[in-house]
């Protein structure tokens, strides 16, 4: 894929949409899910086969980890694979093969676009999975792997949809509008919204709610 990148350091983030919710990118089912499966304590355990994830990604993944406990407080521990609540999985293509016992929900994209990533809500724990071919951490992939991890969290798309025209990656990184221009892909990390939902969903005492999600999976599809 071919695209020019356009890095924009969050105190640029003036031209996104004041008037937005943080209530249009929360996702409750995720959330329960993820407090529940963190025993609501706060103490999130995942998990990643090493020979998979290169250095730099793990390092990435570590920051994202950074930038989330700063809102939440949020504690992240590497665990072994048996114990984990989030893991991390990387593959050279997302297809029916990474989706194992979870239905995979009609996509609504055109046959050229291709997934690059899912988090899907498996029995014991949220698996995240993202496309990837080599070992070095492209603008692409700090984007799919913010977003994944923001829906494991309780995350949504906003107001429901990745692709709505009136949101865009300035406003949210839920959403799929990552192109600026013709071919440019613009990346502006977690947003002040993003941070906002965040906060108000893991900040307030963890309840006992809980109810089971029904087969969720998340992905994302962009145009090749």
């Amino acid at each position: 894929m071919n695209y020019q990148v356009i890095d924009y350091n969050r105190s640029c983030q003036s031209d996104a949409d004041t008037s937005k919710s943080a209530d249009s990118i929360k996702a409750y089912d995720w959330f329960n899910y993820m407090n529940y499966l963190s025993g609501y304590d706060k103490v999130i355990n995942y998990s990643w086969k090493n020979s998979g994830i290169s250095k730099r990604e793990r390092k990435e993944i570590k920051k994202i980890f950074r930038e989330i406990d700063e809102v939440t407080g949020i504690t992240f521990q590497k665990t072994k694979k048996k114990n984990d609540d989030l893991r991390f999985i990387s593959v050279k293509e997302i297809d029916d093969t990474t989706r194992l016992e979870i239905d995979e929900q009609i996509n609504p994209f055109p046959v050229e676009d291709i997934v690059v990533g899912r988090a899907s809500a498996r029995n014991n724990r949220i698996k995240i999975f993202w496309r990837d071919d080599d070992k070095q951490v492209s603008y692409l992939e700090k984007y799919v792997l913010r977003h994944e991890i923001g829906h494991a969290l309780g995350l949504a798309h906003p107001d429901g949809d990745g692709s709505n025209p009136d949101w865009n990656v300035s406003d949210t990184i839920m959403s799929y509008n990552v192109w600026a221009g013709s071919g440019v892909f613009t990346y502006y990390g977690f947003t002040d919204l993003d941070k906002q939902a965040l906060g108000e969903l893991w900040n307030p005492q963890p309840t006992d709610n809980f109810l089971p999600p029904k087969d969720i999976v998340e992905n994302i599809t962009i145009p090749v």
